[in-house]
């Protein structure tokens, strides 16, 4: 497995960078006049993509760096080149950001900024999580990839995680929610467990979904978690 120091320093990278992001958009929003929300609303949609899209390649290019680093202190065979995963995001972006506009039209429009951060969250790490999953699939010696939690994760993650068992599928996106913890580092363990078939099912792709399609995978996402035996519930 990935040296814990590793780990640790791609977790705190990627956190590292969600602070950065935060903190350009907390600026900008504060200098938005919000009586006037249609405008507020399209100078952030237009300047949080543009920040996705920049600190979302920034980061994507130190996890392909990572995971050569981690490639190498795993002295595993051979070589492989890791490149950054280029995703496009702007629609993504412009929905985040459209969905927590409503709050402008309220009495409390100041309930945008942490709606948005919350999604924003996500979609910046995006292009670094695909790299090392796409990275882990490419790479010939690897066997896939891992989820891995940080302390006090929530247990929608932790069911994903699997105890440490491995995707080796190629049918799963990184499963996110806002302001999750969560890395997915390679694995070259051909001993190593695979996932579940509701590890699988819950990370299953759901970019071509229809809504029914999608609310039908998220209340079978809730009934996973529900049904999870967790210690952490017996404690």
């Amino acid at each position: 497995m990935v040296p814990a120091p590793l780990v640790a320093e791609l977790r705190a990278a990627q956190q590292g960078l969600v602070r950065l992001t935060d903190a350009d958009i907390t600026e900008f929003f504060r200098s938005m006049d919000l009586r006037r929300p249609e405008q507020t609303r399209d100078l952030l949609i237009e300047f949080v993509a543009l920040l996705v899209a920049q600190n979302g390649l920034a980061g994507a290019a130190a996890a392909a760096d990572w995971f050569e680093e981690a490639r190498e202190a795993e002295r595993v065979p051979g070589t492989y080149r890791a490149g950054p995963a280029d995703l496009a995001l702007e629609d993504d972006v412009e929905s985040a950001v459209r969905y927590s506009a409503g709050h402008l039209w309220s009495p409390t429009p100041e309930l945008m900024l942490p709606s948005m951060l919350k999604e924003v969250s996500k979609l910046v790490l995006a292009p670094a999580r695909e790299t090392v999953v796409r990275s882990s699939e490419d790479d010939r010696r690897a066997v896939g990839w891992q989820r891995v939690t940080r302390a006090g994760s929530c247990k929608f993650c932790r069911m994903l995680a699997s105890r440490g068992a491995v995707y080796r599928e190629r049918t799963v996106d990184f499963a996110a929610h806002g302001f999750c913890g969560c890395a997915a580092i390679p694995s070259w363990d051909q001993d190593a467990p695979e996932v579940d078939v509701r590890a699988y099912s819950a990370s299953a792709r759901t970019a071509g979904m229809t809504p029914t399609q999608r609310a039908a995978h998220d209340a079978r996402v809730r009934r996973y978690v529900a049904q999870m035996d967790d210690p952490a519930d017996r404690t």
